[in-house]
């Protein structure tokens, strides 16, 4: 069982990349607001009550001495959910997909800052060519909008927080707590921010809400049992099959297409961001 744990990885791709085309039909009828709520709010009584039902340590599953951590995660999970989510307005979910591992690279510059890691000539080169990837993904004439390229990016730059902060807790906490508290956290905070936007009436898409959560945590479980007692250079590559979901599940609910110079920016933000995170 312990072998086949790093093939979570592939499990875990299937289920966000199912997630962003749940999110994408779900964004055609209704307002971002409600979908990250809902999303949050469900998953946290999903893992109450699974934690409830299944752990015989309740208190000591929701006892934590890390809640500053908690909430900093949240904080940076809340915006990666709602630029990320809103950014699939205006892009393919491959090209998504593929700017969402820029989230490597701000790993890096942010280590760099915070923790005095060390950033060497290569590491800044490849740094430079994952971006450069990006450029012949996002140049003009192949989006919408730079918008959701801005928002992909941002949201990116918020997933690489909530890196630093989960390496920290998965050391720490079991699994359930960790996600307990970010749905617990993100519920509050957001309906605290745009209480005014989220909508209490909308009973018909109850269903879709509830499935969103689902995906979402499922693909969170695996993500973080894949990383367990594994090294990352050796999971990481799995992570990619992430972007060939995406560019599949695309291509058959909305017809999305990839030219030769998109796929040829893949490539390089694939390479790229997989050397970076070896080193």
């Amino acid at each position: 069982m312990r072998k086949i744990k790093p093939f979570y990885q592939i499990i875990s791709c299937f289920f966000f990349a199912i997630l962003g085309v749940q999110i994408k039909k779900l964004l055609l009828i209704d307002n971002i607001e409600n979908l990250v709520f809902y999303r949050s709010f469900f998953g946290m009584l999903l893992l109450l009550i699974t934690i409830l039902l299944t752990q015989k340590r309740v208190f000591f599953l929701i006892n934590t001495g890390n809640i500053k951590i908690h909430i900093f995660r949240c904080l940076c999970g809340v915006s990666a959910m709602y630029f990320g989510y809103q950014s699939l307005m205006f892009l393919t979910l491959a090209q998504a997909s593929t700017i969402g591992f820029t989230k490597v690279f701000f790993t890096c510059l942010i280590s760099f800052f915070i923790f005095a890691e060390k950033l060497n000539l290569k590491l800044i080169v490849l740094i430079f060519l994952g971006f450069l990837g990006i450029i012949l993904i996002t140049r003009p004439g192949q989006i919408q909008s730079d918008t959701g390229v801005y928002m992909a990016l941002f949201s990116a730059i918020c997933v690489s927080g909530g890196i630093i902060s989960i390496s920290y807790l998965s050391k720490r906490e079991e699994t359930l707590t960790i996600l307990f508290y970010h749905s617990l956290f993100s519920t509050i905070i957001f309906f605290s921010i745009f209480y005014s936007k989220i909508s209490f009436k909308s009973f018909d898409l109850i269903g879709s809400y509830f499935l969103i959560t689902l995906t979402a945590l499922l693909g969170q479980y695996f993500n973080t049992e894949s990383y367990k007692n594994f090294e990352t250079k050796n999971v990481v590559i799995l992570s990619y099959s992430r972007i060939i979901f995406s560019t599949i599940f695309g291509f058959i609910f909305f017809d999305e297409k990839i030219n030769f110079m998109s796929l040829v920016g893949i490539l390089i933000v694939c390479l790229t961001s997989f050397l970076v995170q070896k080193k």
